[in-house]
């Protein structure tokens, strides 16, 4: 694993879980699979702190263990990808408000607060802290709804339970009951919740975890959509959002090409949703000029009742990775570079003079972008030699190509570097000014206190004079840096998400 990847996750790591986790972690990423005694003596710390540790990341599915071939001990193992998506946990967070309301989006934080937990304890925590943020909180069953609502839409899925015969236990799964909601008696819940001892739910120590998978889903199709909307209108990435829709009742979630669709049955779809809109008009339209796109995003499949498609999801990831490594390409060059990587790209195979003469760019200068992308590794070298004549030493010749898996994995180790840049300037601007920003939360718990209690509003501006101007102006520098801070780590992360699936379909 790259240097730059293990630098993030100790990073993310040191700052969701502290130092004794993070050591643990790191540990586990220089070292791969390792049991209990080798990475208590590699951390020389106490063993009832790795013990800790390691329980902590098992909690939070950033580890998994196995037994060894004796099936006495076990071996671990980290998920640094999962640590990653912790990054992302504010776009799930948001996908759910989205779609499912404000309860969902505090259901779902508390349920990756806590790692996994029953839809009873879930359920009693969201109305709990619902009943803080508003005078009049949502009812228990509504809650429950709502949670049912996410488990059937798999967003929310059944842990592993561990069989405990074993000196290791084996973690299984009931695939029947994975997104099966468990019986809740809202009787037995509001004694739960008003305090009531000894309180008994059926649905003890059966516990619920996010799927990561759903939420990629989601991602993946609204990147599909963006980019359609990017390159036609609305209308068009409407049509393949109806598309993608009708893509799961036929299809694998994560095939390369969907089973074929049937056109007939989107537009009976987009009439019903849309009834005098251009998008029915045009349909028939539309459709043939996804389908001649270059893009090769839908592909005819038969011609009986109007014709059926395909969506070609792995054509499409791969004509995005293209257009987003030329883009990286015109930002870290300029534009003689990316037309020189545009050419190298369509003829697959190119001679040196061949770029020179095709580009239109001076021979010194195209050579000399050729070789720096050659060294930044966006281009390959393919050596030939040519069969040696009967007499005199034989010849060669080199071609530039490119290795699109090849320049994606060195552009993620790009996309690392740079979001372990981005969380280390965060990090540092909050050591810098901690004492301004904890001077401004007191100030605001005040200010909310003194308002909850009914304080005029000439006492709040006197609380509000605690901070003087020169400290709201350096706040206000802070909370922008902060925000674009925060705004590039979101967009490093789409990209790592689309090269990632692009690696996925490859």
């Amino acid at each position: 694993m790259s240097t730059q990847l293990g630098k993030v996750v100790s990073l993310i790591l040191l700052e969701r879980f502290g130092e004794y986790v993070e050591t643990v972690g790191s540990c586990l990423f220089k070292k791969g699979i390792c049991p209990l005694q080798h990475i208590r003596v590699y951390t020389q710390l106490p063993a009832s702190k790795v013990k800790e540790s390691l329980c902590i990341l098992i909690k939070y599915g950033l580890v998994n263990y196995e037994a060894n071939h004796n099936r006495t001990s076990a071996l671990y193992t980290i998920q640094t990808s999962k640590i990653l998506l912790m990054l992302r946990y504010p776009k799930y967070i948001r996908f759910m408000k989205t779609k499912f309301g404000d309860e969902a989006e505090i259901i779902l934080e508390e349920l990756l607060q806590s790692g996994y937990c029953t839809v009873s304890d879930l359920i009693i925590r969201t109305y709990n802290r619902m009943g803080k943020d508003d005078q009049t909180p949502t009812p228990l069953v509504d809650i429950r709804d709502k949670i049912e609502a996410m488990i059937t839409a798999r967003y929310l899925m059944r842990i592993k339970l561990p069989k405990i015969e074993e000196a290791v236990p084996e973690l299984v799964r009931n695939v029947q009951d994975m997104y099966k909601m468990p019986e809740v008696e809202l009787s037995q819940l509001s004694k739960k919740q008003s305090g009531e001892p000894n309180v008994i739910m059926k649905d003890t120590g059966i516990f619920w975890q996010i799927n990561h998978d759903r939420f990629h889903e989601d991602m993946r199709d609204k990147l599909i959509e963006s980019a359609i909307e990017n390159k036609f209108d609305a209308s068009a990435a409407e049509i393949i959002r109806v598309m993608l829709q009708q893509m799961y009742i036929r299809t694998e979630a994560w095939a390369d090409t969907t089973n074929p669709i049937p056109i007939l049955e989107v537009k009976d779809i987009i009439k019903k949703l849309h009834p005098n809109s251009d998008k029915v008009a045009f349909f028939d339209n539309y459709i043939n000029i996804i389908e001649q796109d270059s893009s090769n995003i839908i592909r005819k499949a038969g011609e009986a009742s109007g014709g059926s498609f395909q969506i070609q999801m792995k054509d499409i990831f791969t004509q995005l990775t293209w257009e987003t490594i030329q883009q990286i390409v015109l930002e870290k060059f300029d534009s003689k570079a990316a037309r020189i990587f545009c050419l190298v790209k369509n003829k697959s195979y190119i001679e040196p003079d061949q770029i020179q003469k095709m580009a239109m760019i001076p021979a010194k200068e195209s050579k000399k972008l050729t070789y720096e992308l050659l060294e930044e590794n966006f281009l390959q070298v393919q050596e030939l030699k040519k069969a040696p004549a009967s007499s005199g030493p034989a010849k060669s010749f080199i071609l530039f190509h490119i290795d699109l898996s090849q320049v994606v994995r060195m552009v993620l180790e790009l996309c690392y570097k740079s979001l372990y840049n981005i969380l280390t300037r965060r990090n540092h601007e909050k050591i810098v000014n901690k004492r301004l920003i904890d001077k401004k939360h007191r100030v605001d718990t005040i200010a909310l206190s003194m308002k909850t209690q009914g304080a005029s509003e000439e006492q709040l501006g006197d609380i509000d004079e605690m901070i003087t101007p020169p400290e709201k102006e350096m706040l206000t520098v802070i909370e922008g840096t902060m925000r674009k801070l925060n705004t590039i780590e979101l967009e490093i992360d789409e990209t790592i998400f689309l090269l990632n699936t692009y690696l996925a379909y490859e």
